[in-house]
């Protein structure tokens, strides 16, 4: 009986919100035409200022109505008028929401290219307000990949950029809401109630009680947040209260957005509350009012789904939901989020070199004035000696400060490459335990499938944490294993998973004949040489993207020497050496923890034996692993 309501009231909120969709619909076209009349006006009357203005008001228009694609594709015309007009402001804000839109439509890698460029752009015109914008959107980046510390530092480099804009409140009451979203997902909800009421006062001394509709915009932002952090701790009589004020401010409003984000508030007020019927219908009013993709209120409606007993519906959506994971925060999206991410710091690095400039400048004249003093007493001697501890001061400085960069990012490599297996481990751990779930069998070998890969993934990273401590050990390998060099190539390869790519149609993997490689024997310790002779070959794959793989094998009678050579990247003879040093990575954008090589070679010599990188070749990349016999 209970179910048969749910589907009745369903279908009546249904037919309301299919009325109210079509009245948008014709609220936005008229508010266009409104916009389009006023750009019109402005550029006959010729006032470039004004007319400014408008075409900013068309952006914002197509913002509050959830217009995405249409906002990407006009964002390109009017930031085109900007810049030949000189208005950088609504410029940058206008490429600001064109990289944010990008990026809630599944287009993240589109939009981290456009807050690359962005950033870039407005570090050659030194204009501070494009950094800004950049520092907000890597801010929101991260909110979205529920990465709090990082984004909530990028948001402070914005609040300190725009602190003095006193006039922009709602860019600085959005600095509130993004915060008490990143303390959201962290279930730091004490905190989050704490900003919320910092931001509560905020508004009321800039804006007070102001019936404009950007002024209301950020009053049902901010009661939205509180109701988050009071459901978040059950306190759900005054999350009550404060979802009724969000939405008396969001109706007055009465936009897409507003209505989207207080749907989906709804939606899981109710769901915490147990009525998951309710729940499930104001998910379905989310994707009435906006055709923006939510992947919050799709969680909220599995778990709606499976309260109610649908447990077959919501193993489909978590199965979505980590296909779209899967393809949007995959290896090449991290790579450019730490593309982006490296900017940001040679941003910040910049402005510490501007402050080093000034201070060595002061530093410069105070020592002029002491070298005189001291050519008067003591002579030129003393000075030069002076100068030359200051530069070993500073040498080692420097290599401290970059020894620390690469183990910080080592930790955050490590972090962020653990997380990701264990959220997807818990969301199908949940389905698979439900009681009386029904799957098919495919559903449940893909699942079993993608619950071994992702426990694979945390074991091997486990490992190479386990393996940090012997790349810089010094104590012998005990040889003691007798055997053949086909046993530790069949071993590397298979530790090395260099196996399950060979279906790689553009990369070609070659490795020595078996009966030739049988004939060889040696006295090692195999197990640490099938370590070493594996992350050469794993490293070979990795940058190889087409060409060939190539193990070959030589012996004589005192040496068996591995040759490894690919058609990748390659690696410029002057890092010859450097990458064997502990953390380093040439490429920072591309996975990896930088202790891989230094750790094969430190194998290689507490064995007798060596490896190191030919330089000599030049299609790739080329090592060579020798062992004694």
């Amino acid at each position: 009986m209970r179910r048969l309501l749910t589907i009745f009231a369903f279908s009546i909120c249904c037919l309301a919100l299919d009325a109210s969709s079509a009245d948008s619909k014709d609220a936005v076209e008229v508010a266009l035409a409104k916009v389009d009349a006023q750009i019109a006006h402005e550029q006959q009357a010729g006032s470039l200022e004004k007319e400014g203005e408008a075409r900013w008001q068309k952006i914002l228009t197509l913002k509050n109505y959830s217009k995405a694609m249409e906002l990407i594709a006009e964002a390109d015309v009017q930031m085109e008028w900007f810049r030949k007009n000189d208005q950088w402001d609504n410029y940058y804000r206008t490429w600001q929401l064109k990289a944010n839109n990008l990026c809630s439509e599944g287009k993240l890698q589109q939009g981290l290219q456009e807050t690359q460029r962005m950033l870039n752009d407005a570090n050659e015109r030194d204009n501070k307000l494009g950094r800004a914008m950049a520092y907000k959107q890597i801010g929101i980046i991260y909110l979205n990949m529920k990465q709090t510390e990082p984004a909530v530092e990028a948001l402070q480099h914005y609040a300190e950029l725009m602190k003095d804009e006193s006039g922009d409140f709602s860019s600085l009451s959005n600095i509130y809401y993004r915060m008490s979203k990143a303390y959201d997902y962290d279930k730091a909800y004490e905190k989050e109630l704490e900003v919320n009421d910092k931001w509560i006062s905020f508004l009321h001394e800039k804006v007070g009680k102001q019936e404009k509709p950007e002024v209301r915009e950020c009053y049902n932002s901010c009661y939205l947040a509180r109701t988050s952090a009071l459901i978040g701790l059950r306190k759900f009589e005054e999350a009550s209260l404060a979802l009724d004020t969000a939405a008396h401010h969001a109706h007055l409003v009465n936009t897409s957005l507003s209505l989207h984000h207080l749907y989906k508030m709804k939606a899981r007020y109710y769901l915490a509350t147990g009525d998951a019927g309710r729940a499930l219908l104001y998910t379905d009013s989310v994707k009435l009012v906006t055709s923006v993709k939510d992947e919050h209120t799709a969680e909220v409606r599995a778990l709606a789904l499976m309260m109610l007993g649908y447990d077959k519906e919501a193993a489909s959506i978590y199965q979505r939901l980590f296909h779209d994971k899967d393809s949007v925060y995959g290896a090449e999206a991290r790579q450019h989020l730490d593309e982006l991410n490296t900017l940001f710091q040679l941003d910040d690095l910049k402005r510490e070199q501007q402050l080093t400039k000034l201070r060595y400048f002061m530093i410069a004249v105070v020592s002029i004035v002491l070298a005189l003093l001291v050519l008067l007493l003591f002579g030129w001697r003393t000075a030069i000696r002076q100068k030359k501890v200051n530069e070993q001061l500073r040498i080692a400085n420097e290599r401290a400060n970059v020894s620390a960069k690469m183990k910080t990012e080592f930790i955050r490599n490590i972090s962020h490459e653990i997380r990701t297996p264990l959220n997807i481990l818990s969301g199908f751990t949940q389905i698979l335990t439900t009681p009386d779930m029904e799957l098919l069998e495919d559903e449940k070998k893909n699942l079993n499938e993608q619950v071994t890969e992702n426990t694979y993934r945390i074991t091997h990273l486990i490992d190479r944490m386990l393996e940090l401590s012997d790349a810089s050990s010094e104590v012998l390998i005990e040889r003691k294993d007798h055997t053949d060099a086909q046993a530790i190539v069949a071993d590397a390869i298979e530790h090395s998973r260099i196996d399950l790519q060979a279906h790689r149609a553009a990369v070609k993997f070659e490795f020595p004949d078996p009966q030739t490689a049988a004939s060889v024997a040696l006295l090692t310790n195999k197990l640490y040489a099938v370590r070493a002779l594996a992350q050469l070959l794993e490293n070979a794959a990795k940058f190889t993207h087409e060409g060939r793989v190539s193990l070959h094998m030589e012996s004589t009678d005192r040496i068996v020497r591995f040759t490894v050579e690919d058609t990748g990247i390659g690696i410029p003879s002057d890092k010859a050496e450097h990458i064997f040093g502990e953390f380093v990575q040439l490429d920072e954008f591309v996975d990896g923890t930088g202790i891989g090589l230094p750790l094969a070679r430190s194998i290689a010599r507490r064995m007798g034996g060596d490896l190191w990188l030919d330089t000599s070749y030049s299609r790739g990349a080329r090592f060579v692993f020798e062992l004694l016999r």
